[in-house]
């Protein structure tokens, strides 16, 4: 029954989105121009028809807004006269309607009570002369504005005599501009022709930069998605949208979050520790890489988003904190200066049922709005056996014109669950392939069977949880933006946001690599006469060393932690130009705290897809090694809280020095504290039947947690928990960034630019919680770059060299202390090196296009050297980041149907520092589909079309868990192939 009222909610949606498209469809058949002369009859038909006859006859061209002949019809067996001012009489007098002519073969239809000119009129197209549909038209600074028809047609009516800019814009396209004057009795015919930007470099980039530029102007490396290319892409999330970013390694095999992104080399455990994720201009959340908080739980794509700006390095540690790997900005849709809106319906072969939808436009004239946002449900491509993704997410904004700027007010709310995919049992590394009983591309450790746990906790409170919450982040998050100017070329930008979490992360972790069903049962101390059952139902299994066809058995374990969050964010720029000055100084302030509660089991279960949880029984003694499947309850716990303050005052200058030489610089100075506290664990000692004191090998007492007193069971003796008390701690640090910059254009479609920048990274929740005190350190990058940016009709490219260098990369290892023997906690930093090639390229010809992402780099580890022994790493490559990857995306389009391939290629990466554990390269391929039918378009997508069992991580777990010694192993690969189909409606 669960899936039946989504489903059902899905079908009404369904339903009315068909009605509605056979109903445009019909509607557009009647009123389309017939090739054959109208035939001698008394039928009405409609005016758009008759319209198309004159222009036909009289060799004119007729302009209207649909919503004034929308369903009108013309008189009965109407025919041209000979006569063009009379017949076009005779079509608009029943409707109060007349026409005006323009320029030498133009008319336009207007009502009778809105003849005042001026006014202006025309068409837009592109450059084989096909009309763009909602494209918009726009005087500059007036907010008079309007968007082409179907026919590419528009109309801007009532225009005020004077001089303006007129503007026109279509994604993908170089905007159009021309200077016109009006006085009070003209009237204007434009023909516009719209030039493909190929590359985006005609975009204006926001993110990272003095002032507002174009991407062929500006001295960073940026790359920039519109809409219509990530609709092209159909990403499966956030992350799978970031392979479009050269530079950004990114591992999105997590499901909808918990994804992890690598930047330019820099050594990480993933997340998106060196890069700023934004929304607007702001951090998703101030610190990106919380643990169990990766920044992209809390971002969604959706049709609210207008554009994607990634900005790899360079000046990404001036204008955000923690962003030496750059910055990654999600822009949002404002509405235009006419309503419009996009609903779309997408279905998938996993039970996938989703619909977006964006509407936006005018609320009076100095008024704009928009709204979007998502519903989705499905089962997961790599199924559990329940509801794997369930929610949504929806967005508003509402934005005041003012004379010289704008105020802007934002809200968000995001209530989504989503399932967490981790490592899965595989077999032969070095080709990864599914073990019998387990399939590698759709099964998961995962499963209903495992669903919830409870159990009385140490405090006395009780604690339930499910899996079914998965990643499940409930948030509300309010903001605004003013931005002013004045003539004097004073500008003042203000924008904040608040942001509350509710955070809760549930999900089954891999541990240790599969075990033989004898081996894991013969292991365990104390047992020597065994039996298996299924837990729950207590069916004894009586041919264990076949089960499920491989004899294997998985520990997992069963995490849960519960995350409050919140952080408000304030971010001021004052500018200034003057001579050949544009200077700019900003304060940044941020506070957020989080209230982590960690509660974590471990979990015996069969290797099968949905696996049951198994229970392992001494029947010498009757006494169960598990409980409900679980071998052992409170396995890890931490409990937590922490508050951190950023300050930062930056300021940066860009000098003109020549029509072609352009610098740039920029400096900031960041203070900030992180204060918090930490739960104690509870230990006591313990002794044997005989009342000896247990010791370990050293001699030393062995401290135990809590037991929760079930004599029928081994899994509650030993519960890791907190005994109420806290221990403090406090960081404070200040911290300078700069960044310094030049664009050489060498002429109006090449240019050169260079940087050289210095970012940082301060510690995190992980740091203050599990290191030492005293043994963290501010981590430091250099950044060195240059590259080529070149733009021509039908080729363009993007390429960058860069060097970084980090510093203080910290370590923490288990080690011998030479004088005591003891095993000890040793802490220590190591530094890395990466030397890469960036490339973006385009090639379009005629219906073909190829577009290609790439990235060559060489990240290794220097002076990394283990505590305690003669382990030296220096020189291995960075673990899990590949020497190369690139992404290839192919389209052609035959009539009016589109064809698209994606070829992704990974190479071979290591699991480990040493080098050893292997993760093979791989290809990846995708297939898209598309139709458009005017306001209508439909697509079919295929993702990992060959299936492939592409491994993106070893098992983070288990060091070396790749080692060739284990035949069986852990990884987590890419999902399987999974097929979708949209269906939009643009109104």
């Amino acid at each position: 029954m669960m899936g039946r009222i989504p489903l059902i909610r899905h079908l009404l949606f369904v339903v009315f989105l068909l009605w509605r498209a056979i109903f445009c469809v019909s509607v557009s058949a009647q009123e389309r121009t017939p090739a054959h002369p109208l035939p001698d009859s008394t039928e009405q038909v409609f005016l758009r028809h008759a319209f198309h006859l004159l222009e036909t006859t009289y060799d004119i061209n007729i302009v209207f807004e649909e919503g004034l002949i929308r369903g009108r019809k013309a008189i009965a067996n109407f025919r041209p006269s000979g006569r063009l001012k009379k017949d076009l009489a005779r079509l608009v007098q029943p409707y109060a309607l007349t026409f005006e002519k323009v320029g030498t073969r133009t008319y336009v239809i207007i009502r009778r009570a809105e003849t005042e000119p001026p006014c202006i009129i025309g068409t837009v197209v592109d450059e084989q002369g096909s009309p763009l549909w909602n494209a918009n038209i726009y005087l500059a600074g007036t907010g008079l504005g309007t968007t082409s028809g179907e026919n590419g047609r528009f109309v801007l009516k009532r225009i005020p005599p004077g001089s303006y800019l007129l503007t026109a814009e279509f994604v993908g396209y170089k905007p159009y501009q021309r200077t016109i004057r009006l006085s009070s009795r003209d009237s204007l015919s434009l023909a516009i022709e719209l030039q493909r930007d190929i590359l985006n470099f005609e975009a204006i980039v926001v993110t990272g930069i003095q002032s507002p530029r174009t991407k062929l102007e500006s001295s960073i490396a940026v790359t920039t998605v519109n809409l219509q290319e990530i609709v092209t892409r159909a990403p499966q999330n956030t992350a799978d949208l970031l392979k479009a970013i050269p530079g950004f390694y990114v591992e999105s095999s997590g499901g909808e979050g918990g994804n992890n992104l690598f930047a330019r080399g820099m050594p990480s455990d993933g997340s998106y520790r060196y890069v700023s994720l934004q929304e607007d201009g702001l951090p998703v959340f101030e610190n990106s890489e919380l643990m169990f908080a990766n920044a992209d739980i809390f971002l969604r794509v959706d049709e609210s988003i207008r554009t994607l700006e990634g900005v790899r390095g360079g000046t990404g540690s001036i204008y955000a904190s923690n962003a030496p790997g750059g910055i990654i900005n999600f822009i949002s849709k404002t509405g235009g200066e006419s309503l419009a809106g996009t609903v779309r319906l997408t279905v998938g072969d996993y039970n996938l049922y989703r619909t977006d939808f964006n509407f936006g436009g005018p609320l009076g004239t100095n008024w704009r709005f928009n709204a979007g946002g998502f519903y989705r449900y499905d089962e997961g491509i790599r199924r559990p056996g329940f509801p794997a993704n369930k929610g949504g997410q929806l967005k508003l904004n509402l934005t005041r014109l003012l004379p010289a700027g704008y105020i802007r007010f934002h809200g968000k709310l995001l209530n989504d669950s989503n399932i967490f995919y981790q490592p899965i049992p595989l077999q032969d590394k070095s080709n990864p392939r599914g073990i019998p009983g387990f399939d590698p591309n759709y099964g998961t450790l995962t499963s209903a069977d495992a669903n919830t746990i409870g159990l009385v906790l140490p405090n006395g409170r009780y604690f339930e949880e499910s899996l079914d919450e998965g990643m499940h982040p409930e948030l509300i998050a309010f903001g605004g933006e003013t931005a002013l100017g004045d003539d004097g070329n004073w500008s003042f930008r203000n924008s904040f946001r608040y942001t509350q979490i509710k955070q809760k992360f549930n999900a089954i972790f891999s541990l240790s690599d599969p075990f033989f069903i004898d081996t894991f049962a013969d292991s365990i101390a104390g047992i020597t006469n065994w039996q298996y059952r299924y837990a729950g139902t207590g069916e004894v299994i009586d041919d264990p060393l076949n089960l499920n066809d491989n004899g294997l058995v998985a520990e997992v374990g069963w995490w849960s932690v519960t995350m409050p969050m919140s952080n408000f964010a304030n971010n001021a720029q004052l500018s200034k130009t003057f001579a050949n000055h544009a200077a700019t100084i900003g304060l940044y302030y941020s506070t957020y705290s989080v209230r982590p509660f960690w509660f974590w089991q471990n979990l015996l279960v069969e290797v099968a897809d949905q696996p049951r949880p198994l229970d392992l029984i001494d029947l010498d003694s009757g006494v169960a090694f598990t409980k409900d499947g679980f071998t052992r309850y409170g396995s890890f716990f931490s409990n937590f809280q922490m508050d951190g303050l950023v300050n930062a005052l930056y300021a940066t200058d860009e000098v003109r020095l020549s029509e072609r030489l352009r610098l740039d610089g920029g400096i900031r100075y960041e203070t900030g504290t992180f204060k918090g506290q930490v739960e104690n664990l509870y230990s006591e000692n313990r002794y044997s039947s005989t009342g000896e004191l247990i010791v370990d090998e050293q001699g030393e007492a062995v401290a135990f947690g809590y037991d929760l007193g079930d004599p029928t069971t081994r899994a509650d003796d030993d519960v890791i928990f907190g005994d109420g008390t806290f221990t403090p701690f406090t960081y404070r640090y200040a911290e300078l960034a700069f960044s310094l910059g030049a664009h050489v254009a060498l002429d109006s479609a090449t240019a050169l630019y260079f940087r050289g920048s210095r970012g940082f990274r301060t510690p995190d929740d992980q740091h203050f919680v599990f290191f030492a005190p005293g043994s963290y350190k501010i981590e430091r990058v250099l950044q060195f770059e240059g590259g080529l940016k070149y733009s021509a009709a039908n080729f363009a490219l993007f390429s960058s060299f860069f060097l970084s260098t980090f510093h203080n990369l910290p370590f923490s290892d288990e080690v011998v202390d030479p004088e005591t023997g003891d095993i000890v906690r040793a802490f220590r930093f190591a530094d890395s090196r990466t030397i890469g090639f960036e490339l973006e390229a385009i090639f379009r010809r005629n219906n073909f296009s190829m577009d290609v992402t790439a990235t060559l780099q060489n990240p290794v580890y220097l002076n990394y050297e283990f505590v305690g022994s003669d382990e030296d790493y220096s020189g291995n490559q960075v673990r899990r980041i590949p020497k190369m990857f690139f992404n290839m995306l192919m389209s052609y389009k035959l009539g009016r149907v589109g064809l698209h391939t994606t070829v992704n290629y990974y190479g071979r990466r290591f699991t480990d520092d040493a080098n050893t554990g292997v993760l093979p390269a791989y290809f990846l391929m995708n297939a898209r589909v598309s139709l458009p039918m005017g306001k209508i378009a439909l697509a079919l997508n295929a993702t990992n079309l060959f299936n492939t069992i592409g491994l993106t991580e070893g098992n983070p777990r288990v060091d070396n868990t790749l080692d060739p010694r284990n035949y069986f192993f852990m990884a987590r690969p890419v999902l399987g192939r999974a097929v979708t189909a949209s269906f939009v409606y643009n109104f």
